[in-house]
C-alpha cells in the first residue's frame, strides 16, 4: 500500500509538472492558481506540492555574520517544506549597501533579495522593473496569508504600497503586541549593593544616582553610551518627549521639529553637565562595541540606553572578565515634566523587505514561497526548522530543539549559523519565537518582567511615507543638511564649546535658513497622505 501511494504521488507530480504554466511569466498563471487552490483544500497535500510542483534552485541575497553555504538548517527546512533549494549569496552587514547597489547597477539580480531599507529600494527600483509586482498576485488570491498579515497590522498595507499604488516587497512583521526595543539599563547588582534605586522619578534623580556612582567608582563613567552622538542625544531627547530631528507629536498627530523645543535644550544642558563632571564617557561619538563591553564588564560603566538583550549577551561575550553576581537589566525611565514616556517597542510593520527579481525564472513559485512565509506553517518553519526533526512544540508554545542549536537558551550549541530566526530571512516573528529565542536569558526575563510590572512600554509608531518621489528627495536632502548641522552644534554644547544661550539666537535661525519649515510642510503632507488624515 505504501509503495502504491508513493507511485501515485509520483505520477501526480509528473502530471502537475507537465500541465503547469511557464514559471517565468510576470503575471500569475491561471493553471498555477487553480492547482494551488485545489491542493490547499486537501489536508493531506504536502507543502512541497503547494509551493513548487517540482524541485527548483534559486539564489537569495542577504547578510550573515558567517557566510551561509546553503547546507544550514534553515535552507534544509525551506527545501523540505517548499521543494525550493536556496543558493545563498551573503555579505557582512557592513558591506551590504555597497554590494546591493553594485548588483542593481549591473542589472543582474539574484532571484530573491532581502532589502533592509525596503521602502527606499522597493519604491525606487520596483517601478523601474527590477522587482516583481506582487499586486496582480494579491488580486488573484495567491498572497492570501501575506495580505491577511498586513491587514492585521494597519497601516502596513499603506506603508508597503509604493507611490504608484503597487506592491513590490514582503515586509517583516512583528506579530506581537510589542517586542522590546531600547530602554534604560543599569548594573542592577551594583545598584542593589549600594542601595540605589532602579526607579528614578526624574532626570534629576538619575543625575544624583550617577554622582553617587562616580564617588564609589572614581575611574568610571557612570552614564556610558555607544553607537554615536545621534544615539546619545536622540534617546535622551526621546524620553523627554522630543527628538533630535523631525518627529510625530503624539498629542498633535503631526510632525514637529524637536530641536526647537525646550525639552531638547534641557537635554543638551543635562548632557553637558554629565560630560563636564566626568559622568559621561567622553568618547561617546566614537566608542566601539568592544570598548563599551570593557567598561561594562570592569565596573566602569553603569547606566545606558540599549537593548535589554545586552544583559545576557555581555556575559557570553566577555566570559571570564564578568564578575560573579554580575547583572545588567532594565531600569525605569525617568519622567520629564511629570510625564514618563513609554519605551520604544516594535509591533506589526517593519520596513525590511523580501523582493523577487523580475529576472527570475521562478516568479510564480517564489510568490507562493513568500506567501508561505506568512502562513502558520511557514512562520514556525522559518523560526524553528522542521517540526519533528528540528524541534517539538508543546501545546503552550514551548519549543524543545531536537538538535544542538546555539540559541539564547543553548549558548554552547554546536550549530552557530543555523539561519533560524534570522531577521534577514524570515517574514514574521511571533510570540513563540520571542519566548524561545529572546526571553530565555536571565537578564532579559528580568528586564521584561520589570518593565511590564511598571507599565513602562510605549506603543509602536510609524513614520510617514512619501507618495511623490520628488518631494521625498527634497525632504531627504533638507533633513540631511539640517541633521548634520544640528548634530555638530549639539556636540559643541555638550562638550562646552558652545553655550546653550546661543541655541535660539544662532542655531535655530540657521536651521530655518536650511529649510526646516519647508521640510515640515513636506513631511506633514506625506503623513496626511499616508494615514488618510
Amino acid at each position: 500500500m505504501k509503495r502504491f501511494l508513493v507511485l501515485f504521488v509520483a505520477i501526480i507530480m509528473l502530471f502537475v509538472s507537465g500541465c503547469s504554466s511557464k514559471s517565468n511569466n510576470a503575471e500569475p498563471s491561471g493553471n498555477s492558481s487553480a492547482s494551488t487552490n485545489e491542493q490547499a483544500s486537501d489536508p493531506n497535500a504536502s507543502g512541497a506540492e503547494k509551493i513548487s510542483a517540482k524541485p527548483i534552485e534559486v539564489t537569495w541575497f542577504t547578510t550573515a555574520n558567517t557566510a551561509y553555504t546553503g547546507d544550514e538548517e534553515i535552507f534544509k527546512t525551506i527545501q523540505k517544506y517548499t521543494n525550493i533549494k536556496i543558493k545563498p549569496i551573503t555579505v557582512a552587514r557592513a558591506d551590504y549597501t555597497e554590494k546591493l547597489n553594485t548588483m542593481i547597477a549591473s542589472g543582474e539580480l539574484p532571484d530573491l533579495i532581502t532589502l533592509y531599507d525596503g521602502q527606499k529600494y522597493g519604491d525606487l527600483y520596483g517601478p523601474q522593473g527590477a522587482f516583481v509586482d506582487l499586486t496582480p498576485y494579491m488580486e488573484a488570491g495567491k498572497l492570501d496569508s501575506y495580505k491577511a498579515m498586513l491587514e492585521k497590522y494597519p497601516p502596513a498595507m499603506d506603508l508597503t504600497r509604493s507611490p504608484n499604488g503597487k506592491y513590490y516587497g514582503a515586509p517583516r512583521i512583528y506579530d506581537v503586541p510589542y517586542r522590546v526595543d531600547e530602554g534604560f539599563l543599569a548594573r542592577s547588582d551594583i545598584f542593589a549593593k549600594h542601595n540605589l534605586s532602579m526607579k528614578p522619578e526624574t532626570f534629576d534623580d538619575l543625575y544624583t544616582t550617577l554622582v553617587e556612582l562616580k564617588k564609589l567608582y572614581p575611574d568610571s563613567y557612570p552614564y556610558f553610551v555607544r553607537w554615536g552622538t545621534s544615539h546619545l542625544v536622540g534617546n535622551q531627547a526621546y524620553f523627554r518627549g522630543t527628538s533630535n530631528s523631525f518627529f510625530i507629536d503624539p498629542a498633535e498627530q503631526k510632525y514637529t521639529y524637536g530641536p526647537e523645543s525646550q525639552a531638547y535644550k534641557d537635554t543638551l544642558v543635562y548632557l553637558n553637565k554629565l560630560y563636564s563632571e566626568g559622568l559621561l564617557n567622553p568618547n561617546f561619538a566614537t566608542i566601539t562595541d568592544a570598548e563599551w563591553n570593557e567598561l561594562l564588564a570592569t565596573n566602569k560603566g553603569f547606566v545606558t540606553v540599549d537593548y535589554p538583550q545586552a544583559g545576557d549577551e555581555i556575559i557570553q561575550q566577555m566570559g571570564s572578565k564578568i564578575q560573579q553576581g554580575f547583572e545588567f537589566t532594565s531600569m525605569l525611565q525617568p519622567a520629564y515634566n511629570n510625564n514618563r514616556v513609554g519605551t520604544v517597542v516594535l509591533s506589526g510593520y517593519y520596513q525590511s523587505y523580501r523582493v523577487i527579481s523580475n529576472q527570475s525564472k521562478y516568479k510564480d513559485e517564489l510568490v507562493n514561497f513568500l506567501n508561505w512565509t506568512y502562513s502558520p506553517e511557514g512562520i514556525d518553519a522559518m523560526q524553528f526548522g522542521i517540526e519533528g526533526e528540528s524541534y517539538e512544540k508543546s501545546s503552550d508554545g514551548v519549543v524543545k530543539f531536537l538538535k544542538n542549536f546555539q540559541t539564547a537558551a543553548t549558548p554552547n550549541g554546536t550549530i552557530k549559523n543555523s539561519g533560524l530566526n534570522d531577521q534577514g530571512l524570515f517574514s514574521v516573528v511571533h510570540q513563540d519565537a520571542i519566548n524561545n529565542y529572546e526571553l530565555t536569558g536571565a537578564a532579559m526575563k528580568k528586564s521584561v518582567a520589570f518593565m511590564e510590572e511598571n507599565q513602562a512600554f510605549g506603543k509602536a509608531t510609524f513614520n510617514a511615507k512619501f507618495s511623490d518621489t520628488n518631494e521625498k528627495k527634497e525632504y531627504t536632502d533638507l533633513k540631511t543638511a539640517i541633521d548634520t548641522y544640528v548634530e555638530e552644534a549639539s556636540v559643541n554644547v555638550i562638550i562646552g564649546k558652545q553655550s546653550i544661550d546661543t541655541w535660539d539666537s544662532k542655531v535655530i535661525p540657521q536651521v530655518k535658513k536650511l529649510g526646516s519649515d519647508r521640510a515640515l510642510e513636506l513631511i506633514n503632507k506625506a503623513y496626511d497622505e499616508t494615514f488618510k488624515k
